[in-house]
């Protein structure tokens, strides 16, 4: 290769990474009352953000934006309302299988420090861990969870939850307590966007029906 040639291919290579490069950092651009659903088994008493990319490693194994979902469908920003709903279903299934395995409910990648409702599940889940108990059943049933249109950096989730008596199983699977449950209520999920993604802020309950 002489030298004019070996100049040139030197330019071209360091475009190729000079690009390569540029992908890759674009790549990274009232009647309400608050409380956890999830009812204290044996008087357990009661007790922190979307991870940035809002990706698997989450409780909820949501996809990120710009990367394509297990069925091929189309991915959600982040900042969209169905991101939204996605989050707190998410929240409510990490507190189902904290419960069911007897552990400590980790919900840092949904909700935000100072979620009221969120710390009152979380202590439900300690309470179950401390006792070396585990449900038998998810408590929680959630469902009709829908977005309302964003507000600036705010968004409003809807949900129906109810709240199921479970068995309470010891180490060797033997049920010996229950966890009350609870009457199917209205739900609302008020969520605040932050650090690219949208993170609980606070949980309400309707009384009664929804």
């Amino acid at each position: 290769m002489n030298h004019r040639d070996h100049a040139a291919w030197r330019g071209r290579t360091g475009l190729a990474l000079a690009l390569g490069l540029a992908l890759a950092l674009a790549g990274c651009g009232g009647d309400d009352e608050p409380a956890g659903a999830a009812a204290p088994a044996g008087g357990a008493g009661a007790a922190g953000a979307l991870s940035a990319s809002g990706s698997p490693g989450g409780p909820d194994g949501a996809a990120s934006a710009g990367q394509a979902t297990p069925g091929g469908e189309r991915p959600v920003a982040r900042d969209s309302p169905a991101a939204a709903a996605s989050v707190v279903t998410a929240y409510f299934r990490e507190i189902n299988s904290a419960s069911r395995a007897g552990r400590v409910a980790d919900v840092t990648a949904t909700t935000l420090p100072g979620c009221q409702a969120c710390a009152l599940d979380v202590g439900v889940t300690r309470g179950f861990q401390q006792r070396g108990l585990r449900a038998a059943a998810d408590p929680y049933e959630v469902t009709a969870v829908s977005a309302q249109p964003r507000q600036g950096v705010m968004i409003t989730v809807t949900f129906t939850a109810t709240t199921r008596t479970v068995g309470l199983l010891d180490p060797a699977g033997r049920e010996v307590d229950q966890a009350a449950g609870v009457p199917t209520r209205a739900g609302t999920a008020e969520l605040a966007l932050a650090g690219g993604g949208w993170l609980v802020q606070t949980i309400r309950y309707a009384p009664g029906q929804p």
